[in-house]
């Protein structure tokens, strides 16, 4: 991949941009390892190939003199820099506190502590971040067109498919005994990417291409949305039978990972297509209102009788969801987010600097790492690209509206899941998802005043507009 990254900074940003956007999933994969031990780290690939991208992007744009964001995608990103300034801004809380404050261990009943000083690592923590944020923004100009969103969602559900097939890969690998090719695409030296090591019911558990499970649940579940339009034969990115075949072989690994991110996610996806179906008048209120209590009943039924006359269901019930807060790792995240909320009471403005706090939510962790300021810009940012969305949110009969709704609701999975689990800013498809969420908002106002206008020009023009099925610049 570095002689491929290489030519394609001399050759051709769109091959960077495609190998970019298929490498997102893979957080478990460097193209370079760094030290050794505790400290080694990983070059991801996503975050090379990234990298590679903005450059040549900022190399086209100097040559041209242009570095202005487009008008259509402005609101959102300048919330968006807001929250990165006002983690940038926090990194000024431990030069203040300068080692008056105890951070204590994270591991329920360590009690250790280590003073709290300005070290590199919130320095990474940050550019971390602001490399995220430049990707999203960069993400959204770059898909502002039919063709180029159609693209991008193309590479994108291929990517997916292929983390599928091989977390399958490493599920028969892990019953049948054969050994693992893990340094394939489990290459990176971080210890934190050793996810496919763990053990569950005597088995390693999937975690494919992530760093562990939960991030490869976190990926799969969050791009689902992607065949939405097939199953409701509204269009396809590939084709109705391909892509309702991506969505099964989707959902297999994520049902086999054991993971509650897995089997959460899937409820917060389930429960929140109800009101995107009705907001683009897919089904009726009545029709939603019986679905939803059919599936709803068959789910339950299936569950329980599973769990009740399969002990192995039953097992991967209880340890993933029924017993995860009485279990070790259950237990250490409530501990985390007790400790942080504590330090977001001593230092309410700014916190104590990202990247000085663990916690396993989003709201204790944007809370403890930057404050009421820098969660007040993170939340704003967040919704500013919703309510977009929401607004515009039209019947789906246009390229525009399909991937509208599909990355609309892929995002709003994605946040309400992280609520849960913490913001994963290290990982590349959170910043690929806000991206193209951004991208597809950008016309929120305008198409109301356009229709408002047509509207009364119609009253002398009999002639029909069908406004619902056209993108109005």
């Amino acid at each position: 991949m570095l002689p491929v990254g290489l030519a394609g900074l001399l050759l051709s940003k769109k091959w960077l941009y495609r190998f970019f956007v298929f490498s997102t999933l893979f957080s478990a994969t460097s193209v370079a390892n760094f030290g050794a031990g505790d400290d080694a780290s990983g070059l991801q690939i996503w975050m090379f190939f990234g990298s590679l991208w903005l450059l040549r992007l900022i190399i086209d744009h100097a040559l041209t003199f242009s570095f202005s964001i487009d008008k259509r995608i402005l609101r959102p990103c300048i919330w968006l820099i807001a929250f990165l300034f006002a983690a940038s801004l926090s990194l000024i809380m431990p030069l203040y506190i300068d080692g008056r404050l105890g951070i204590t261990n994270s591991n329920y009943n360590d009690y250790s502590e280590t003073p709290l000083f300005l070290t590199w690592h919130n320095v990474t923590q940050v550019l971390y971040l602001i490399f995220g944020g430049a990707i999203a923004i960069s993400v959204a100009h770059s898909n502002l067109e039919d063709e180029d969103r159609y693209e991008t969602e193309r590479i994108i559900l291929l990517s997916a498919l292929f983390v599928s097939i091989w977390g399958l890969f490493q599920f028969f690998c892990n019953i049948t005994g054969i050994a693992y090719p893990d340094y394939i695409f489990n290459n990176s030296a971080s210890g934190s990417a050793n996810g496919y090591l763990e053990n569950f019911l005597g088995f390693n558990r999937i975690s494919s291409v992530a760093v562990e499970p939960s991030i490869f649940s976190l990926g799969l579940v969050t791009l689902l949305p992607l065949t939405l339009p097939a199953w409701l034969r509204k269009g396809a990115v590939f084709s109705v039978s391909f892509d309702r075949f991506c969505a099964v072989v989707f959902i297999i690994p994520l049902i086999l990972c054991t993971s509650s991110t897995a089997y959460v996610g899937l409820i917060i996806l389930a429960v929140l297509l109800f009101p995107f179906l009705l907001r683009t008048h897919t089904i009726s209120i009545a029709t939603a209102l019986r679905f939803a209590a059919i599936a709803g009943a068959a789910v339950v039924a299936g569950i329980t009788i599973a769990a009740s006359s399969i002990p192995l269901v039953s097992d991967i019930l209880s340890a993933a969801l029924l017993n995860k807060y009485s279990a070790g790792s259950g237990m250490d995240r409530a501990w985390a987010v007790r400790l942080s909320f504590g330090y977001f009471q001593k230092y309410p403005l700014l916190g104590i600097g990202w990247g000085s706090s663990t916690s396993h939510d989003l709201i204790v962790k944007l809370l403890s790492n930057v404050g009421i300021i820098g969660t007040f810009t993170f939340l704003g940012a967040m919704y500013c690209v919703i309510h977009a969305n929401w607004l515009v949110l039209a019947p789906l009969v246009s390229p525009m509206n399909l991937s509208r709704a599909v990355w609309s609701l892929g995002f709003t999975a994605f946040l309400s899941i992280c609520i849960l689990i913490a913001f994963p800013l290290p990982f590349g498809n959170f910043w690929l998802i806000l991206g193209m969420a951004i991208s597809t908002g950008w016309n929120a106002g305008s198409v109301q005043t356009h229709i408002v206008h047509a509207e009364s020009q119609n009253q002398s023009n009999p002639l029909p507009l069908a406004l619902d099925r056209v993108d109005l610049p």
